[in-house]
């Protein structure tokens, strides 16, 4: 029984659409609603690093380049209050 469980886990963990939340997606990252730009991005458990943005359409896009580091400034005087 552990065994079918333990595969239907990693089955799930590799078909995860790149729309969706993946597991481990869930473990290290958090929601975190950003209140100036009225968006909400994923940000890494224990880095601080925004990598994903929720778009209006309901999927997550990777953040990338300029847009990244406008979104992590956001984030950090969010955070730090600064």
């Amino acid at each position: 029984m552990k065994k079918v469980l333990i595969v239907l886990l990693l089955f799930m963990l590799v078909t995860t659409s790149c729309y969706a939340l993946s597991l481990t997606e869930i473990i290290f990252y958090k929601k975190v609603f950003l209140n100036l730009v009225k968006r909400t991005v994923l940000v890494h458990r224990i880095t601080g690093e925004v990598k994903y943005i929720l778009t209006q359409q309901g999927t997550w896009v990777a953040l990338e380049g300029a847009l990244r580091n406008q979104y992590q400034s956001i984030y950090n005087v969010q955070v730090n209050g600064r």
